[in-house]
């Protein structure tokens, strides 16, 4: 396992920031609950036993915290902490280890010689491991550089109060799947889209359950790499993704996105109901109608057997990337996409 040369920043302490500095006009009653697959936005303070503040939202300008409950972008006790708020409601908890960042794992302090790591790190530096994940420098030997994986908060009970501000019925959400090449950069361009609550990677139309990258990538899977997008259609279209889908592919390139070959990089559109497969349809033959000559070999197909790709590949452009250079995913961001990081 190989750093990258380069630092990090510590890692969000509830895992992610708000991508936007707007509030959703929330759609439903005052009284509603929040619950499991809800969008909200909160405003929050995290502290430590001993009361100090590890993590705020309310103070450097910072906008609220918008995630959808339950889907994997903040702890599970952050999550339990805003299930069942109503909006203007204000809630405290107390998170043990096991529903934070769980209790220190021996197993997750490694030792890698020096030569492999880069040249002026000091302990207590932050890097980032090539496979994306952080780690603190704990030690430095003559012949090895010791890493802590832990996170910085693992093994200690937390204290969150929290406020919910606005709160999006998750019935009123819908979700869109493309395939685009290496679903790194695909997933950043549609994080800064207005309207897209949340974005993952994964892998679909395969044959293999529950695939690794590392099975992907082999090409035997006969998975693609997607970006799985969920939005709110009353502030985007599923034709206004589709625009930043064409954007971000080229639609006659077979098994070949940019420099990535294989057929895990083949392009698609992979639908969620019969009328999205109407319109991707009808988009699909519009291009076509504009290209004379070219042969479209973008896919258009029923969503199968889609799986999330694994923790390290999730915003992993906006996280740093290869290189510990975290690019800007918020809305109506227009700044190039470097593919990598």
């Amino acid at each position: 396992m190989q750093l990258c040369a380069g630092r990090v920043l510590a890692r969000q302490l509830v895992a992610v920031r708000p991508s936007n500095g707007r509030l959703l006009a929330h759609r439903v009653s005052a009284q509603q609950a929040a619950k499991a697959g809800d969008f909200v936005s909160v405003h929050y303070t995290g502290t430590l036993d001993d009361s100090s503040v590890f993590d705020t939202s309310r103070k450097d300008g910072r906008q609220p915290l918008e995630f959808q409950i339950g889907g994997g972008l903040v702890i599970k006790g952050f999550d339990t902490a805003v299930t069942g708020l109503a909006v203007n409601e204000i809630n405290k908890v107390r998170v043990t280890p096991e529903d934070a960042y769980g209790q220190v794992n021996p197993e997750y302090i490694i030792n890698i010689p020096k030569a492999k790591a880069p040249e002026g790190l000091k302990v207590d530096d932050r890097v980032m491991l090539s496979n994306g994940l952080p780690a603190r420098v704990t030690s430095l030997g003559e012949q090895e550089v010791t890493l802590d994986l832990n996170h910085e908060l693992a093994g200690k009970h937390l204290t969150f109060e929290v406020e919910l501000l606005t709160l999006t019925a998750q019935d009123s959400l819908q979700k869109a799947t493309f395939g685009a090449g290496c679903f790194w950069g695909p997933e950043l361009a549609f994080q800064r889209v207005p309207g897209v609550i949340s974005t993952e990677v994964g892998y679909s139309q395969g044959e293999v359950e529950d695939p690794s990258y590392e099975q992907v990538c082999s090409g035997s899977t006969g998975h693609a790499e997607v970006v799985q997008v969920t939005y709110d259609p009353q502030q985007v279209s599923f034709r206004e993704l589709l625009d930043v889908f064409w954007a971000k592919h080229d639609p006659t390139s077979l098994n070949k996105q940019g420099a990535d070959t294989g057929t895990q990089y083949r392009a698609g559109i992979y639908t969620h109901s019969p009328e999205q497969a109407e319109e991707a349809a009808k988009y699909i033959d519009e291009k076509r109608a504009t290209m004379p000559g070219v042969k479209i070999v973008t896919e258009l197909e029923p969503i199968s057997k889609y799986y999330k790709a694994e923790p390290y590949h999730q915003q992993y452009l906006s996280r740093g990337g290869r290189f510990s250079q975290p690019q800007d995913a918020s809305k109506g961001c227009s700044d190039p996409i470097r593919c990598y990081g």
